[in-house]
């Protein structure tokens, strides 16, 4: 087998290694609706995660402050009552 021919093996065993890949996502590589829907997901994917972690920043932050005011009260009440 000369040079040649390795390496069409090669790119051949990669195509078809990267369609089985994408069939088992259940997207057809050869439809360009179907990757770009694929794509679209992935984007959707990334925005929720990051919405949901400045989410829980957000809570984690609310939580911060409640126990804060909690105790405040504690110490104001001891202090006056």
């Amino acid at each position: 087998m000369n040079e040649l021919e390795q390496k069409q093996l090669i790119e051949d065993s990669a195509d078809k290694a990267v369609k089985k890949t994408f069939a088992i996502l259940g997207v057809d590589i050869n439809d360009p609706a179907e990757v770009e829907e694929f794509r679209q997901d992935l984007r959707f994917s990334s925005r929720m995660r990051a919405a949901m972690d400045r989410g829980f920043m957000a809570f984690t932050a609310a939580v911060a402050v409640a126990i804060a005011a909690a105790m405040w009260a504690a110490i104001v009440g001891k202090v006056e009552g």
